[in-house]
C-alpha cells in the first residue's frame, strides 16, 4: 500500500502526471499545500482503485470458498458413512466376543499355567523327534511292502522249478493247485 509523503520543507519539482501547474508549485507555501493535496488525492485514487479490484475479486473468492465448503461437506458425509460401516462391523465382532468372554474366563481358570508354559517345549520335541519317526515309519512300511512283493516273486519262481512240489509236500507245505497229480485220462 502506498502512503503519502510526509510534510517537510518546500518541494521544488512537481510530478510529471500531476494536475498542479508548475507555476503554482513554485510558490513555497501554497505550492507545498497543493502538491501535498495532489499527492494525497493520488494516494486516495490508488486506494479506491485497489479496493475496486478487491471488490471485483470478491465474487470469485466467494464462489471458491462455497465450492470448498461443498467439498468439505461431501467429505464429512463420506466420513460419516464410513464411521457407520465401521461401527456396524465392530458390533458384529464385539457381540460374539462378549458372548464367548465368560467361557474363555472359565477356560483360563481351568488351564494349568505350568502345562501352558511347557507347551512350546513339547511342541518342539514333537517336531524334532516324533515327526521324523513318523516319516521313518512310512518309509519302513514302503520298504516292507517292497520286500514282501520281492519274496513273493522269489517263492513263485522257486515254485516253478522242477521238483519243487515234492519238496513242499515233504516239508508239510500245502501243495499248489498246479502241483496236484493229473488224474488219469478216462
Amino acid at each position: 500500500m502506498w502512503y503519502p509523503p510526509p510534510l517537510t520543507g518546500t518541494i521544488t519539482t512537481v510530478a510529471k502526471n500531476s494536475r498542479v501547474p508548475s507555476a503554482v508549485g513554485a510558490i513555497p507555501v501554497v505550492g507545498d499545500l497543493v502538491k501535498q493535496a495532489d499527492s494525497q488525492a493520488q494516494w486516495l485514487q490508488e486506494l479506491v482503485e485497489q479496493n475496486a479490484r478487491l471488490v471485483g475479486q470478491l465474487p470469485a473468492t466467494m464462489k471458491t470458498f462455497n465450492d470448498s465448503l461443498e467439498r468439505f461437506n461431501q467429505t464429512v458425509g463420506r466420513l460419516d458413512r464410513m464411521v457407520t460401516q465401521v461401527e456396524a462391523a465392530t458390533n458384529q465382532l464385539v457381540m460374539p466376543m462378549q458372548e464367548i468372554a465368560p467361557r474363555l474366563e472359565k477356560l483360563i481358570s481351568a488351564i494349568d499355567v505350568n502345562s501352558v508354559r511347557e507347551l512350546p517345549g513339547v511342541l518342539d520335541a514333537l517336531r524334532k523327534e516324533a515327526l521324523p519317526a513318523l516319516r521313518a515309519a512310512t518309509d519302513t512300511q514302503k520298504q516292507l511292502a517292497l520286500l514282501t512283493s520281492t519274496v513273493e516273486r522269489i517263492v513263485a519262481l522257486l515254485g516253478d522249478l522242477p521238483g519243487a512240489g515234492i519238496v513242499r509236500r515233504l516239508t508239510g507245505g500245502a501243495p499248489r493247485p498246479d502241483d496236484a497229480p493229473a488224474s488219469p485220462a478216462e
